[in-house]
């Protein structure tokens, strides 16, 4: 059967549509349809459009309850911005080319199309019922973070130094031309930033972020360790707890990237969990990760490296507070997130002595 043509909206959806992409993928049985639906947008996502189509079937039950479609953003400034970064065809081609291989809990893609020139794309996924979105600006407590961080070796691990995923072009885009760029960028950006979140940011954290920037170039060389499938953005608003079961589902895959595996555990731990708390559980939190992907099969690589790797990408979570807060659609929920994003993370790059790390790597 032939797979159906990818759709610019979510108001674009048919029940004809729907039923053929749910009988290519083979979760419909044979012979059945949808009739009818109901949609409902969900989430905040300031990059994409997400819906939840509930649907009825003839015969009854067909088919799952209910699917979620993920769509380009409606909003001009935010999906150009999807368009240059690669965004969506990166979470397509996710889904498609790596989904199959990782341990992590992710959503079932029923149908993953992409128009690359365009940015326009499909996603229809399955719903995950009674899935209830985490908060960062909430935090989570300690042994959610734990549970997090054994998905997290979940999908690390099955990828580790993987030559195959290693040659997939759009997942390894690290290059000398892309990282002048991200310094072009972030050099842009930090300016408007700053401005923006003056009164709200603490100097010695604005101080930070222009150190940061200032030699964003010799972090970028200074990166090292062993690479595997990342997120880019493992934090709370993109996972799913469900009532009763400790593992998360992890979605919103548009920063995937062959990279640093703790760059997503700093990343997580120095976001998601409040500086009181990170301080006194991190150690701990490290070292849980570090045992899930020694039982997943990781050998070389040292708890002690780890814990030197995570120093260096506390900055992650900085570049990330500063891009991202300026080039998406703004919202006041967004800003109380980026604020609060940038102000843990800046505090975990200051425990951390990654400042001085950086200063150090900086005159070597």
């Amino acid at each position: 059967m032939d797979v159906p043509n990818l759709l610019r909206l979510p108001t674009d959806v048919t029940a004809r549509w729907l039923t053929d992409a749910l009988a290519a993928s083979g979760a419909l049985a044979p012979g059945a349809r949808v009739t009818a639906f109901t949609a409902e947008a969900i989430g905040t996502g300031q990059m994409a459009s997400t819906t939840r189509f509930s649907l009825t079937y003839e015969p009854s039950g067909a088919g799952p309850r209910a699917v979620v479609g993920k769509f380009a953003s409606a909003d001009d400034q935010s999906r150009a911005t999807g368009l240059a970064l690669r965004a969506y065809e990166i979470e397509v081609r996710f889904y498609r080319e790596v989904a199959p291989r990782v341990g992590a809990r992710l959503p079932e893609a029923y149908l993953a199309e992409v128009e690359p020139d365009t940015g326009w794309f499909t996603l229809l996924l399955e719903d995950i019922a009674d899935g209830v979105q985490g908060d960062q600006i909430a935090a989570c407590d300690p042994a959610t973070a734990s549970a997090v961080l054994e998905e997290m070796a979940g999908l690390h691990a099955p990828c580790w130094e993987s030559p195959e995923l290693a040659a997939l072009e759009w997942l390894n885009r690290a290059t000398p031309e892309s990282d002048a760029l991200l310094t072009a960028l972030v050099s842009g950006l930090l300016p408007g930033f700053l401005e923006r979140y003056e009164g709200a940011l603490a100097p010695e954290h604005q101080e930070l972020c222009r150190l940061f920037v200032e030699h964003i170039g010799d972090w970028l060389a200074w990166r090292a360790g062993p690479s595997t499938v990342s997120h880019g953005d493992f934090r709370l608003d993109n996972l799913l707890f469900q009532p009763g079961g400790a593992r998360p589902v992890v979605v919103d895959w548009q920063t995937a990237a062959w990279g640093a595996p703790a760059a997503d555990v700093a990343y997580f731990v120095g976001g998601c969990l409040g500086v009181e708390e990170r301080r006194r559980h991190e150690e701990d939190l490290v070292a849980r990760y570090h045992g899930a992907l020694v039982r997943r099969g990781v050998e070389g690589y040292t708890l002690e490296q780890l814990r030197e790797d995570v120093r260096r990408n506390t900055f992650a979570g900085v570049l990330m507070a500063i891009v991202a807060s300026m080039v998406v659609q703004r919202t006041e929920r967004g800003d109380l997130m980026f604020l609060t994003s940038a102000t843990r993370h800046a505090q975990h790059a200051l425990d951390a002595g990654a400042d001085a790390m950086l200063r150090r790597a900086s005159v070597s």
